[in-house]
C-alpha cells in the first residue's frame, strides 16, 4: 500500500527547497541565529551531501518531497561537476557574514570529529549512508524504512558488504540499531564558544561478521 501511495525516484533540482526545509527543521538551524542563516546552513549541508553521493532516492507524497536517502560507493568518484560548483557557491555565501563564518567553523569542527570517529571505528567500509531524513509529519509511516531498503538495494548492485553512517543524539539513532547496525564509536562535542550546547555524535556500521 505504501509503495502505491508514495513515489520514489532520483533527486531533482525541484526537490532542493523542500529538502533544505527538512534539514533546517531536523537540526533546528534557527537556534544558531535567524531564518536567513538557517537557510544558508541548509543549502550548504544539502550541497555538501550532493557533492559526495553516488546514489539518491527521494520520497514524494501528494506532490511534496517528504524524504531523502543518499549513498556513496567509496570505490567510485563520479559526482557531476554541477554539484561541486553548487557546494562551492554555498560555502562562499556562508563566508560573506561574520555569523556565517562562525557557522563555517562549526561545520569544520564537525567534519574533523567525523574523521576521528571513522578512524576510531577501526573498520574498512565499501560504502556510506551519506544522508537520510524524513519530514517530521511523515515519520512512522514506513517511508523511512522504504528509503533505507532502497539504499540497501543500491549496495547490492556493487556487492557492498560493509557501510557506515554518522548520526547524533538529536536524531532517532535507535532506528539503525533496530536495523541491526552496530555502534562503532561515539564522541561528545561542545559548540562553545559559539553556543552553550553539547551533543553526542555516533558512528554506526554494518560490518562483516
Amino acid at each position: 500500500m505504501l509503495k502505491n501511495a508514495i513515489e520514489f525516484r532520483e533527486i531533482r533540482s525541484s526537490d532542493y527547497s523542500a529538502l533544505e526545509k527538512i534539514i533546517s527543521d531536523t537540526w533546528q538551524y534557527d537556534r544558531f541565529s535567524g531564518p536567513k542563516l538557517a537557510r544558508q546552513m541548509s543549502k550548504l549541508y544539502l550541497a555538501s551531501c550532493l557533492a559526495s553521493q553516488t546514489f539518491t532516492c527521494v520520497a514524494v507524497h501528494n506532490g511534496e518531497t517528504v524524504g531523502i536517502v543518499m549513498g556513496k560507493n567509496n570505490k567510485v568518484d563520479s559526482v557531476p561537476m554541477r554539484y561541486k560548483i553548487r557546494q562551492a557557491m554555498a560555502v562562499v555565501s556562508l563566508l560573506l557574514t561574520r555569523k556565517g563564518r562562525m557557522v563555517a567553523k562549526i561545520f569544520e569542527g564537525l567534519d574533523k570529529l567525523n574523521e576521528d570517529l571513522l578512524k576510531s571505528g577501526g573498520q574498512t567500509f565499501d560504502a556510506e549512508l551519506a544522508f537520510f531524513a524524513v519530514r517530521s509529519d511523515q515519520r512512522g509511516t514506513g517511508i523511512g524504512k522504504e528509503l533505507y531498503l532502497r539504499f540497501l538495494d543500491y549496495l547490492k548492485t556493487f556487492e557492498a558488504e560493509q557501510f557506515f553512517l554518522y548520526t547524533d543524539s538529536s536524531c532517532n539513532y535507535g532506528f539503525y540499531e533496530h536495523q541491526g547496525l552496530e555502534r562503532l564509536a561515539e564522541q561528545e562535542y561542545s559548540f562553545k564558544p559559539y553556543m552553550n550546547e553539547e551533543m553526542t555524535f555516533y558512528l554506526y556500521g554494518q560490518v562483516e561478521k
